[in-house]
């Protein structure tokens, strides 16, 4: 695990873990604690890690699915049950390449339009995501307009999201190709799809399983009273 400084002001500052905005969850090992760098904070630990506090923050809440053996069975909401028949009408004419080659960098314009990420984090970005996950792309006619995103680990898929072509919109190609992985996954016998943590109304109507995550924090008080952080271990600025 690698760290990163992020800064508040001239004062205040406490390190993270430098992938946390990239991968799904944060895992402490106790053996970890002793070499933290200090002050710190780190969010979106899993729920079943032994390391760290209960967050109370709603966003920081899992959106887990749990796959049965066929997808007729999940437990969705009947709006987006209903809306998936006419999203699947809409995309028949869509074609699917799975792990096409280069197929973030042939998407990326999307997301930067979108969300304006630094060149350094993009970067970051890119490399990991490149290395660990797969990828299925959505051709209409020859355009490409959607790239899904997600990783598997171990008995769970975890979706990352789509890059896509707004000019589109009217499509939901996204929740299509959302659609045709959760299909694929419980093929597969997976055992979880992952939506990964936030309050996005999308997401709940999946039938998701709400956990909360942890954090562990050792701040000085000033620091803790900034972040609003109430329950931490607590050093003095000497320490640091």
């Amino acid at each position: 695990m690698k760290f990163e400084k992020i800064k508040i002001n001239r004062k205040l500052f406490y390190w993270t873990w430098r992938d946390l905005p990239f991968l799904p969850y944060a895992w402490l090992e106790e053996k970890d604690l002793k070499d933290l760098p200090k002050p710190f904070l780190l969010t979106e630990i899993h729920p079943d890690c032994p390391i760290g506090l209960e967050t109370q923050d709603k966003e920081d809440f899992t959106n887990m699915i749990k796959l049965p053996d066929s997808f007729d069975k999940l437990n969705l909401d009947k709006s987006l049950r209903k809306d998936l028949k006419r999203v699947e009408k809409k995309n028949e004419n869509i074609k699917l390449i799975y792990n096409e080659k280069d197929a973030l960098d042939k998407s990326k314009k999307w997301f930067l339009e979108l969300w304006k990420e630094n060149r350094k984090d993009f970067q970051r970005r890119l490399k990991l995501w490149k290395e660990k996950c797969y990828t299925i792309s959505a051709y209409l006619n020859k355009e490409l307009i959607a790239v899904h995103i997600a990783m598997k680990e171990k008995n769970t898929i975890f979706y990352f999201g789509c890059w896509w072509n707004r000019k589109y919109k009217d499509l939901s190609t996204p929740t299509f190709l959302l659609k045709k992985d959760l299909e694929k996954a419980i093929k597969d016998k997976i055992k979880y799809y992952d939506l990964e943590i936030g309050d996005e109304f999308y997401k709940k109507k999946w039938g998701v399983i709400e956990k909360p995550t942890k954090y562990y924090a050792v701040l000085t008080k000033e620091l803790a009273d900034y972040l609003r952080i109430k329950d931490y271990v607590e050093i003095k600025q000497s320490q640091i």
